[in-house]
């Protein structure tokens, strides 16, 4: 009983250092690909194509170089808790149901979950559940240009409007938020696990000796349509980020105008990092979203950041 129980802990114990490296590690990056698909950049009226409005941001690096100048090395990090907190949440579904096969990448990017029928539904169900209110909460927190109290309510002040903490269902509410989450998790689940099985005959990669057998055109066509997939993953990624950074209001008094509460500072010096879309013109839905941002900034802003989903989508599928 007493080796159960030790054994038990240590797991825990081990799992929260991995997860609390892997976080430190890779949150720099997320961070920064979060800031570079909320950026607003609209096209300058009038002038040439070339002309635009606000921070102009053209790569992944650039932008963590803007955010080392502006918000010092802190700024890379920001975000960390409840990156941390999610990811703790994701990994215990993911034993839970799937067996642990289950991950969701900084990069939106998962491996395939094995299980099938009624636990591949439940999970894809409390997956779209939790990864609402955490994708709003974590993309805030990164993009916001307050530095967060370490308190959890001080925090939720700030990254969430009063309409949004007196009713947090609000928050599932989100124009098009949820449409884009679901269709993500469907495609990442579901769709993907169909076409594993379509190309490569098999519902998971783990046996060894079930991979060796597979002929190599299998896995070209198999790779080449996790490639394919960042056609659309990336799209939905950007227009989530850019529909979780948009506060839901009940009337004009916006939160994002109104003065930060006592004793809470700016991250930066005299500039924020990025550019957001007025909250007086908000996005209405998932195909406002993408309509406008081709209209505004050009089709191109879908793609921000294809190369890091490309390779999440890559690497997942062998895991």
């Amino acid at each position: 009983m007493f080796d159960a129980i030790f054994t038990f802990f240590l797991a825990i114990a081990i799992l929260a250092v991995a997860l609390a490296l892997s976080v430190a590690i890779t949150l720099p990056f997320t961070g920064a690909l979060v800031r570079w698909r909320a950026n607003y950049n609209p096209l300058a009226v009038g002038l040439d194509q070339e002309s635009r409005v606000g921070p102009t941001l053209t790569s992944l690096f650039g932008t963590m170089k803007r955010i080392k100048r502006l918000e010092g090395w802190q700024g890379l990090w920001k975000g960390m808790y409840p990156t941390l907190l999610y990811s703790t949440l994701l990994s215990v579904l993911s034993i839970i149901f799937v067996g642990a096969s289950a991950t969701k990448g900084p990069k939106n990017s998962y491996s395939v979950p094995e299980a099938g029928g009624i636990s591949m539904a439940i999970f894809s169900m409390l997956l779209a559940t939790i990864s609402l209110p955490m994708t709003i909460i974590i993309n805030r927190a990164i993009i916001t240009p307050y530095k967060l109290p370490n308190s959890a309510k001080g925090s939720l002040r700030i990254l969430l409007t009063p309409l949004e903490r007196s009713k947090p269902y609000m928050l599932y509410m989100t124009p098009g938020l949820l449409a884009t989450t679901l269709t993500h998790v469907v495609c990442a689940t579901l769709l993907a696990r169909t076409m594993r099985i379509f190309f490569l005959g098999i519902s998971s990669v783990t046996d060894d000796e079930t991979v060796r057998n597979i002929a190599w055109w299998r896995w070209i066509l198999y790779l080449a349509w996790q490639c394919l997939s960042t056609l659309w993953f990336t799209p939905l990624e950007v227009i989530a980020t850019r529909l979780s950074v948009q506060p839901n209001n009940s009337g004009d008094a916006l939160s994002t105008e109104e003065e930060a509460p006592e004793g809470i500072s700016f991250s930066g010096a005299d500039e924020d990092v990025i550019g957001l879309r007025p909250s007086t013109e908000p996005y209405l839905g998932m195909v406002d979203c993408a309509r406008k941002i081709i209209e505004e900034e050009g089709w191109a802003s879908l793609y921000r950041g294809f190369l890091f989903t490309m390779l999440g989508s890559v690497f997942g599928s062998t895991m």
